[in-house]
């Protein structure tokens, strides 16, 4: 669809903003595509250069476009959203309902003594063996998160015999366990990634990302579990719908 100047309407530059807003809604510019530089962009839609980059500067705020330094105007990829803030929900499910590629890296899977943190959010003892597995989730092949696992093994018996590369963590857990889990607590914290964690999410040291700390119970109030997830909040966020 070609850009119409639309005589007596709104102003021109505004014109040209709903008309760039269509395209990216009716997705004939994707996410990630690159704009035709400014200078043949006004000469094909027949305006100033000053005008459409006051429009384009506009969808810059709105979040629809995106400016990258020597490469130009592109439009911004929109980032997906997870429920994590308001249900009991694994990355695998939360994928599955919004019916996206994903896959799994296992980084490292094993049995080991728990570290004292892990101790105290499990409330068990230094003799009390865990599953330890580290895995990064990918979407459409890019990397998404870095989760790291603790499950209590006398609670999930038989867990290291799970296929985390099919089955998610909860799925995995009530497989194993006698009890389901009932319920979990998430707390949530900004941080900048170390080196590690950049290198595993194709970042750069010091880039932001948002921290979770996990913990799940089963009806009894007893711990099966507890993670430390690290999301990428570039191309990612959590939503949280509340009512009242």
């Amino acid at each position: 669809m070609e850009f119409q100047r639309q005589q007596g309407s709104k102003p021109l530059y505004q014109q040209i903003e709903s008309w760039m807003t269509a395209q990216i809604e009716n997705g004939k510019w994707e996410g990630g595509d690159r704009l035709p530089p400014e200078q043949f962009l006004a000469k094909e839609m027949d305006v100033s250069r000053g005008t459409l980059r006051k429009a384009i500067q506009r969808l810059m705020k709105q979040g629809l476009l995106e400016q990258k330094q020597g490469s130009g105007t592109y439009v911004r990829q929109q980032k997906i959203s997870y429920p994590f803030a308001q249900e009991l929900i694994s990355f695998a499910e939360a994928m599955e309902m919004k019916d996206y590629n994903f896959d799994t890296d296992i980084i490292t899977q094993k049995i080991v003594q728990p570290p004292e943190w892990v101790q105290n959010y499990l409330n068990i003892s230094l003799y009390d063996l865990v599953f330890y597995i580290k895995r990064v989730r990918r979407i459409d092949g890019e990397p998404a998160l870095i989760i790291e696992s603790w499950i209590a093994v006398d609670r999930c018996p038989g867990i290291e015999r799970a296929n985390f590369n099919q089955d998610g963590l909860f799925k995995s857990i009530e497989m194993f366990s006698s009890s389901p889990i009932s319920y979990g607590v998430r707390k949530f914290a900004a941080k900048a990634l170390n080196a590690e964690e950049a290198k595993l999410l194709n970042l750069t040291m010091g880039d932001p990302a948002l921290h979770l700390s996990q913990q799940t119970f089963n009806s009894y109030d007893i711990p099966l579990e507890c993670s430390q997830i690290v999301l990428r909040s570039d191309q990612y966020e959590l939503t949280s719908v509340l009512k009242r």
